[in-house]
């Protein structure tokens, strides 16, 4: 037989107490209403003693809400991505919601596709990063009143919040520090595909820098689905024709570590024989041998930020609505792989 669900009429008639005090002190509502510590501790006391779970698809209903969220971003086994979305899961879990979290594999319909799918499980806001090519999507969730905030990607004409960091400024940081150790020949490994917006700003903002110097980089763009032999390829056929690069400028953390295990499989010492510099930190950059350069984005700042704007848009909270994009600061951290002499 199954056994009857503790219901908030339980706990009220077992402390001879209304039902509505009891639903006030479990939404902790207590103190607006004047509820003193006493009775508010006998109400979770007596809820805990009852194994009290409450309803939350019925709260849903109720309140016109499921307290879920989505998350959507490239590829979740992405380290950057990975902590992103830790990040948010506890910080939904601390305000009473879930989170669902989703990969597009930079794939534009399965991203649509995805927008919908959530949409259809009623999420109350998402969180996206983006590999559209143009903000139509997104201007017309604002148009409809969706609440939607996107991460390290942005659109001209975007009428959504965004939290981005300054890509630019950090492959500028990557040349000149490159310059100043003296390379000359550097390789910009990019991924596909390659109208992302970061992936544009760290391109051309490295390209930019290094062309004020007289120097034009080789540019290569690698296949999202097989970073390893992309860059495996690249090289190969660059040793082939002796003209193997003296660094690279790797667009994001993948490609660093795609270019690691390439360069120690052909025996190619970093920093001795080429330099190494990543957009994109992970924690495993700072041990390993060589431990590598890298630009470190805020990641902890990046996903605050984003879930207290979005929870401002939910919460009707004009306040957390901040200007658009929210541009955070990177840091550019020097390590061995670009130190000649070390």
């Amino acid at each position: 037989m199954k056994k009857k669900r503790i219901s908030l009429d339980d706990i009220a008639i077992s402390l001879g107490v209304s039902r509505s005090l009891v639903s006030l002190v479990l939404n902790n509502k207590d103190a607006k209403h004047g509820i003193s510590a006493k009775t508010k501790q006998k109400v979770l006391t007596k809820a805990k003693e009852l194994n009290y779970k409450p309803n939350h698809f019925a709260r849903g209903l109720r309140l016109g809400k499921s307290f879920t969220l989505g998350l959507i971003v490239s590829d979740i086994a992405n380290g950057f991505y990975s902590r992103i979305a830790r990040n948010l899961e506890d910080l939904a879990e601390e305000n009473g919601y879930n989170l669902i979290t989703c990969s597009t594999d930079e794939d534009i319909e399965r991203e649509l596709r995805l927008i919908k799918l959530l949409r259809e499980k009623q999420v109350d806001g998402l969180i996206i990063s983006s590999s559209q090519n143009n903000p139509i999507e997104f201007n017309r969730l604002r148009a409809e009143g969706f609440p939607v905030v996107l991460i390290d990607r942005y659109f001209d004409g975007l009428n959504v919040p965004a939290v981005v960091v300054r890509n630019r400024d950090g492959a500028k940081q990557a040349a000149l520090h490159l310059l100043e150790q003296g390379y000359k020949r550097p390789l910009v490994l990019a991924i596909d595909p390659v109208h992302v917006y970061t992936i544009r700003e760290r391109r051309e903002g490295f390209i930019d820098e290094m062309k004020l110097h007289s120097i034009n980089p080789i540019v290569v763009n690698i296949p999202f689905d097989n970073p390893f032999k992309g860059v495996e390829d690249e090289i190969e056929k660059l040793l082939n024709n002796n003209q193997l690069s003296d660094c690279i400028f790797a667009l994001n953390n993948n490609l660093a570590t795609a270019c690691l295990q390439v360069l120690r499989k052909h025996n190619i010492d970093v920093p001795k024989n080429i330099g190494l510099v990543s957009f994109d930190d992970v924690p495993y950059f700072s041990f390993m041998n060589p431990s590598v350069t890298a630009v470190s984005q805020p990641i902890d700042d990046i996903s605050s930020v984003a879930f207290n704007t979005l929870m401002g848009w939910i919460r009707n909270d004009q306040n957390k609505l901040m200007e658009n994009p929210i541009y955070l600061p990177i840091d550019f951290v020097v390590r061995e792989s670009t130190i000649k002499n070390r």
